[in-house]
């Protein structure tokens, strides 16, 4: 394929991913421009990917947030993880040997996500170094879901609320901190009710354990 040129942001938002961090800085620009690249904006719940559905590009997302979500056949949704800008979703699907998603992932508000062909990815010269990002990224998801199982673990739902409030606070390093999610998506990644998480975080409010705003929270 002739080489293709980005704009910068969107070269940005690749180098910020960890898509790169394989290659020496000083070649990175040279590798993007070996990939086949498309854009694409999505709509506020727009479908990206279904579960099951083959997929055979690295998703990376440039603006907007995106969650992924596992449906049951009872109707029940949980909310395995919100992904923000520069995060990549959905790569253990084209590097695995069925190449399907193992989730849905929606548009959580208007985003822009830029795909990148994995076959191109893994033909150019830069092939090991893309290799050592995408074990790096992936390595990072499998933590990600270690933060939701050690949440879940806790049998009350208080011990739920800050177990998983103390991970993202430890992560932001500031006193304040964003969750990311409203209620009903706070409640599906706890596996909870929403009426009963409101009732508690009002009550940790009360009781001077947490302060918070939306999804905006400081641990007091």
């Amino acid at each position: 394929m002739a080489e293709q040129r980005i704009k910068e942001e969107y070269y940005k938002t690749i180098q910020e991913s960890g898509f790169l961090c394989g290659i020496p800085e000083i070649e990175q620009k040279n590798a993007v421009r070996g990939l086949q690249i498309r854009i694409r904006e999505y709509k506020e719940e727009e479908l990206i990917f279904l579960e099951g559905e083959e997929i055979k590009e690295i998703a990376i997302l440039h603006s907007g947030t995106v969650r992924g979500e596992k449906f049951h056949m009872e109707g029940a949704v949980d909310l395995m993880y919100i992904y923000k800008h520069g995060e990549i979703f959905g790569a253990e699907a084209p590097v695995s040997r069925m190449k399907t998603s193992p989730l849905t992932y929606m548009a959580n508000e208007k985003a822009e996500v830029i795909f990148i062909d994995f076959q191109s990815a893994i033909q150019t010269e830069y092939a090991s170094g893309i290799a050592l990002g995408l074990l790096q990224i992936l390595a990072d998801d499998n933590i990600k879901k270690l933060y939701k199982i050690e949440a879940l673990s806790k049998r009350g739902l208080r011990d739920r609320i800050m177990t998983y409030l103390k991970i993202i606070n430890s992560k932001a390093g500031g006193s304040e901190f964003c969750i990311h999610m409203d209620r009903e998506q706070f409640a599906q990644y706890l596996c909870v009710n929403r009426s009963a998480l409101s009732y508690e975080l009002n009550q940790m409010k009360r009781e001077g354990i947490i302060d918070f705003k939306k999804d905006h929270f400081r641990i007091l």
